[in-house]
């Protein structure tokens, strides 16, 4: 699990790098998180769970641009050969973006990671869903997501 949470982490700090025209609201019934106020201005986190392990975190982030966000993720499973179960474009905000997902974790606790990555401006967001393998896709992480691409 400590390997997940690392790999998580290290997709936040990559996360943190995402900027988009509007920020996302996150799904519908899923309870916020208050997280900590930072001074650092280049940087918006949100934060929401359901449940124990279901968790969406947005990060918008105007210092790291979308290529290298996506080049740093790319360069991170090449090198620790993790095997993406989707890594494809997609259109969000009339933009290309890219989503990519991913299972980690030790039998029994594995975690089924799924980033979305839009570009905006000079800079990056993201859409982070994590969920308990075997989960299935929450319907209202889909309505969010989809509202937030098509810009509504």
């Amino acid at each position: 699990m400590r390997y997940s949470l690392a790999l998580l982490g290290t997709f936040a700090a990559v996360s943190a790098a995402a900027v988009a025209a509007a920020d996302y609201a996150g799904p519908l019934g899923w309870s916020p998180v208050a997280v900590p106020t930072s001074t650092d201005t280049t940087r918006t986190y949100k934060q929401w769970h359901l449940g124990d392990v279901a968790t969406v975190t947005y990060i918008k982030d105007t210092s790291l641009a979308y290529a290298d966000a996506l080049g740093n993720i790319q360069k991170n499973f090449s090198t620790n050969k993790i095997k993406a179960t989707t890594d494809q474009d997609l259109p969000c905000q009339g933009k290309t973006a890219h989503v990519i997902e991913f299972t980690t974790g030790p039998d029994g606790h594995r975690i089924v990671i799924n980033r979305v990555l839009v570009p905006d401006g000079s800079g990056v967001q993201t859409i982070t869903y994590t969920r308990q393998d075997g989960a299935v896709f929450d319907s209202d992480v889909k309505k969010s997501e989809t509202a937030f691409c098509s810009g509504s």
